[in-house]
């Protein structure tokens, strides 16, 4: 335990500064011993637990990629191999998981000169009553690319791996929206969905975004901002 007095003195220019004295008590000797073991037996128990959370993750990692599958036989549409796409799960409400190095920087760089030249004012699609598109809603650029718009083959083997990592089949998929945002651009908050009452009957919905993320940059985010009030 410590005591402090906090004593105010004059000081040039006629400002105060603080001294601040301070008195200490001393510990016994016995108590510094168990004060210390105390502490040293928490550290090792910490240590301990740790490094058995650790060795459980690496065991699990050797075990999965140790593993001999049996293979069953498949259709047409089927693989011939198992499929390991690491994800972590960021909310349960909504739905939203995130698929650390989905594609690599090569196929990132390919799929975005590709989509430049093609780069236009990013549209709405309009409300029931609305005959033109709401300003300074959405400011980004963009354009829209299918598999068939690149030979390489690079969409193609993206939009295969989105649907190994949804469960989704690729006939129920959109083209691919290309989006470029300045310093700057927004989307405001909105559903990618299109509600009935709305936007009239749709032929269509959608079910799922599978968002790819082709560029570094500083500020930007994408928020869901109504995360566990959902119900």
């Amino acid at each position: 335990m410590s005591t402090s007095d906090y004593t105010p003195k004059a000081k040039a220019k006629g400002r105060a500064y603080w001294h601040w004295n301070t008195t200490k008590t001393k510990l016994d000797f016995p108590a510094v011993i168990v004060f210390c073991c105390f502490f040293f037996v928490f550290g090792f128990l910490f240590s301990s637990l740790r490094s058995q959370v650790s060795g459980v993750r690496q065991r699990g990692r050797q075990l999965l990629n140790s593993v001999e599958y049996e293979l069953m036989g498949h259709g047409k549409t089927g693989d011939d191999s198992i499929s390991v796409i690491p994800f972590q799960v960021i909310s349960w409400r909504p739905r939203a998981f995130y698929f650390p190095k989905f594609a690599t920087p090569e196929q990132c760089q390919h799929i975005i000169n590709l989509a430049k030249p093609n780069l236009a004012p990013s549209k709405l699609a309009l409300r029931k009553g609305e005959s033109e598109y709401p300003q300074d809603v959405r400011t980004s650029m963009g354009t829209f690319l299918s598999v068939s718009d690149d030979p390489t083959g690079v969409l193609d083997a993206i939009e295969e791996k989105i649907a190994k990592a949804t469960k989704l089949p690729r006939t129920h998929y959109e083209h691919f929206n290309v989006l470029r945002y300045e310093l700057g651009q927004k989307y405001d908050s909105h559903l990618d969905a299109f509600p009935v009452e709305q936007y009239g009957p749709q032929k269509s919905q959608r079910v799922a975004t599978f968002l790819v993320y082709m560029s570094e940059v500083e500020g930007g985010e994408t928020a869901f901002p109504f995360e566990s009030r959902m119900g």
